[in-house]
């Protein structure tokens, strides 16, 4: 038991070790924004759009691995009512395109503990696993296998609760709670190996996920919002956990 014990301080200490600040200004944020600028939300706009090329390739030293493409582990599907009843998931996803996004609007409201981001993706271009079960517009979907998306004039919205704890004697930002939710003007889906490989249905699903197919992910925009509020939030605190605002955002 002892062992154990000691196992575990270990495993905890190591922890608490792996967050280690910056000590000095991040190459992708030239300069910082300041709290009492009246143009505070236009500097943090810029601030956040020169951060995504440098995304693209990784940012090690605040724990961002490369977001071109974005790799996300599993996108949950559970939605037991409606015109769209699913279960199931997208899993090892790729996303080509993340990295070309441009930061349309930043509002923070450090009072009300609120910062909110607006952003634009061209495209997104998706390959995975998945695994579902249901019912689309009262057309059954039911199988196991690849499923690529594509799609265009992704329109996206971040809306976060923050604080601002001080750690190691710094002031950093830690995102709280996120919602993410999202539009977009077009998408294309091919989900392989419906109905254990049956060509025929297969072909008449997807024919019919692709005609409806803005209608489709309407009704799933809270579901998969919520899983990609859980990889973003992981993202931002990652990043800007570890990065003293003093760097990003000044008094």
């Amino acid at each position: 038991m002892r062992g154990a014990q000691i196992g575990l301080v270990l495993m905890l200490a190591s922890a608490v070790v792996s967050i280690k600040l910056l000590n000095r200004q991040p190459e992708w944020i030239k300069i910082p924004c300041h709290r009492k600028d009246p143009k505070v939300n236009e500097c943090l706009k810029n601030t956040f759009q020169g951060m995504f090329p440098f995304m693209a390739r990784g940012i090690p030293e605040v724990n961002i691995p490369r977001f071109e493409p974005l790799f996300i582990e599993k996108i949950g599907i559970t939605k037991g009512h409606g015109a769209v009843t699913l279960a199931g998931n997208f899993n090892h996803l790729y996303a080509h395109g993340p990295s070309n996004t441009t930061t349309i609007y930043t509002s923070l409201d450090e009072k009300a503990g609120k910062l909110d981001i607006g952003l634009h993706i061209p495209f997104i271009r998706t390959e995975s696993q998945y695994d579902l079960k249901g019912n689309i517009l009262l057309l059954p979907l039911v199988g196991v296998g690849d499923a690529k998306l594509y799609l265009k004039n992704v329109t996206t919205e971040v809306f976060m609760k923050v604080t601002f704890p001080t750690i190691e004697g710094e002031e950093v930002m830690k995102v709280e709670h996120m919602k993410v939710e999202f539009k977009l003007s077009h998408c294309r889906v091919h989900l392989d190996n419906l109905f254990n490989g049956n060509k025929v249905l297969g072909h008449t699903v997807n024919t019919f996920l692709n005609k409806n197919s803005l209608e489709i992910l309407d009704e799933l925009n809270e579901n998969i919002g919520d899983s990609l509020a859980f990889v973003f939030l992981k993202v931002m605190n990652d990043a800007f956990g570890r990065i003293p605002t003093k760097y990003w955002l000044a008094a």
